[in-house]
């Protein structure tokens, strides 16, 4: 790979990392907030819809299908195939595992304070948009030993619990993306189509699961826990250059060596019929002609 290359590789990383900044999380947690009393005034309308237009049995089937990735026994199966097909992601099931279930434990407490009837428990033909907008709060956890989460609609506990699994599949297998996205909104469609929760409540659900999933990914937070589980890279091969090229005189003989060999401006005692010069006095030249005649 040329050099040009490499600033481009470089920049395309950060920019790929940066998409994933847990900080992004809040934000989008925060408009979902936002929207849920929005669309309380079109809560009764699209649980009447659903109501009066029932799906078909192959979609809804196929809805029912996609609840893997909102209760216990799908969540299991789901780990288990990380770890069984993908070893080396292993040391992310703890995280998956806390994302999913942590999601509905948090989803059950604030049922605990938000006393809200299911659409499935109201009569709609009845029930107009003013109906949708009667909020009780339990502050005092007064009614807290008739709770039954079964018979609360906000937050949807399903909801949050596929959007913060949802959120760590996303980001440990990208190719798998379209999958993960199209099974949660299966999940969101079954309980509207079931008439289990109104649709801010499922709003609401997809604000806790990401809030609960920048907890989980906050470097500062809980992040800093599973990040600890990962293991140790592994040392790379590093691939030195030629050592004739990098070092010349390692692989040359001694005899032959920089330091051994005779210059012109350094030896001055070599012998001079190696081709180096050599100030001779007159007796000197001669007694080397003598020499060179015997």
């Amino acid at each position: 790979m040329s050099r040009s290359k490499l600033p481009r590789l470089a920049t395309s990383n950060t920019e790929a990392a940066s998409l994933y900044r847990p900080i992004t999380l809040v934000y989008m947690a925060a408009i979902m907030l936002l929207m849920v009393p929005v669309l309380t005034l079109v809560d009764t309308s699209v649980a009447r819809y659903f109501e009066t237009s029932p799906l078909s049995r192959d979609l809804d089937s196929a809805l029912e299908l996609s609840l893997v990735f909102s209760h216990g026994t799908g969540v299991f199966l789901v780990l288990m195939s990380i770890m069984l097909l993908a070893p080396r992601l292993r040391w992310q099931v703890p995280r998956l595992a806390t994302l999913a279930l942590g999601g509905g434990a948090l989803a059950t407490i604030t049922k605990m304070f938000v006393l809200r009837p299911r659409p499935s428990n109201l009569n709609l033909e009845f029930v107009g948009s003013e109906s949708a907008w009667l909020w009780a709060f339990d502050w005092n956890l007064s009614e807290i030993a008739a709770f039954d989460a079964s018979t609360r609609a906000f937050p949807s506990g399903n909801v949050v619990t596929a959007t913060a699994l949802t959120i760590g599949l996303w980001i440990l297998l990208p190719r798998g993306r379209v999958l993960f996205a199209t099974i949660w909104v299966g999940v969101l469609l079954q309980r509207l189509n079931t008439g289990t929760h109104f649709l801010s409540d499922a709003c609401g659900g997809v604000a806790i699961g990401l809030l609960w999933a920048y907890v989980c990914y906050h470097p500062k937070l809980m992040g800093t826990l599973f990040d600890r589980m990962a293991p140790e890279p592994r040392r790379r091969r590093r691939h030195e250059p030629v050592a004739a090229s990098a070092e010349p005189n390692a692989e040359m003989p001694p005899a032959l060596s920089s330091e051994t060999l005779p210059t012109k401006e350094t030896s001055t005692d070599s012998d001079p019929g190696e081709g180096h010069v050599v100030p001779m006095t007159s007796g000197q030249e001669e007694s080397h002609i003598n020499e060179r005649a015997a």
